[in-house]
């Protein structure tokens, strides 16, 4: 079997990934195309297209060796042929097969096609949050009372605040909301790559079909929010940021931004809390529809060479 031929991806990749992505049923954000390209910067994201199957590989910090989101097949679904494939590109490298961005129901269904070659991992830390548009929208029922109160404060206390779609000519300010981010939370690990991959999102923002909003008060930008489509029923929102300094400002971006989704897309992909307490909080306080796990699957050993 020849190996596969991995390319980078770049911003002129996008109709090619996304005739795959945007069909799959699958609805984790890693397979919005905006966050293949952004952090191709810390990953070096690559693809390759075989047997009418998209195969994304990566490189992790955590380690020596590539890994491979789940393949996915033109129109969707797990797939068994690709197995093959990807146990291929592993034995030519002399690295063990390792496989992410599995949901519950593709880990039942390799579990079904190699009953005990994988073991699988999970880490509550990676599961993706899941919401309904409408309600992020509406902010509807007693469970989002408090929700419903931050942007009634927020209105009362700003009066003068505006809301504005992002383009590429006005993304420019939201790097100091970034900067004033940092400077409220501090530095940690891996941030440093995140302004670089924010950067990298509005250099190419029409490119890669970005859409998002920008909340201002009195004309400065206190909140942005960036996003794209991750299949035909999802959206994923990517980046949020907000000056805490404005009483509010996570709510208001938060519900003013879903409102200007386009309806086609009933859910809503607020992607990971990363194991962090408050984000966790805080994205549980939304009360998501789903939370999706996303598991890794290592392949212990190969069934078809056992004696």
């Amino acid at each position: 079997m020849d190996p596969l031929e991995f390319k980078p991806i770049l911003p002129s990749s996008r109709e090619e990934v996304t005739s795959f992505t945007l069909q799959s049923h699958s609805r984790i954000c890693d397979l919005a195309f905006a966050n293949l390209f952004g952090w191709a910067v810390k990953y070096e994201t690559c693809y390759a297209i075989a047997d009418d199957t998209l195969f994304i590989r990566f490189t992790s910090p955590a380690r020596s060796h590539p890994a491979y989101l789940i393949p996915i097949m033109r129109g969707g679904g797990c797939v068994d042929a690709s197995l093959d494939r990807l146990k291929n590109e592993a034995e030519l490298g002399n690295y063990p097969l390792v496989i992410m961005g599995i949901t519950p129901r593709c880990r039942e269904h390799l579990e079904w096609v190699l009953p005990g070659a994988f073991t699988f991992l999970e880490d509550e830390g990676n599961a993706d949050y899941i919401y309904l548009r409408e309600r992020l929208v509406s902010l509807s029922g007693k469970s989002l009372q408090s929700k419903r109160n931050h942007v009634n404060k927020f209105e009362k206390l700003y009066p003068n605040y505006s809301y504005e779609p992002m383009t590429k000519a006005n993304s420019a300010e939201c790097l100091a909301v970034e900067q004033e981010w940092l400077r409220q939370h501090g530095t940690e690990e891996g941030e440093d790559k995140e302004q670089e991959v924010i950067q990298r999102l509005f250099d190419h923002f029409d490119e890669l079909g970005l859409s998002g909003g920008i909340l201002r008060v009195d004309g400065r930008v206190v909140a942005f929010t960036l996003g794209s489509p991750i299949n035909e029923m999802t959206f994923g929102v990517h980046i949020e940021k907000a000056d805490r300094d404005y009483e509010g400002s996570y709510t208001m971006i938060n519900k003013l931004f879903a409102s200007t989704i386009p309806e086609q897309y009933v859910y809503v992909n607020r992607e990971e809390d990363l194991g962090l307490e408050g984000l966790r909080k805080a994205k549980l306080s939304y009360k998501p529809e789903t939370i999706l796990p996303k598991i890794v699957a290592v392949l212990r050993h190969d069934p078809d060479k056992e004696n």
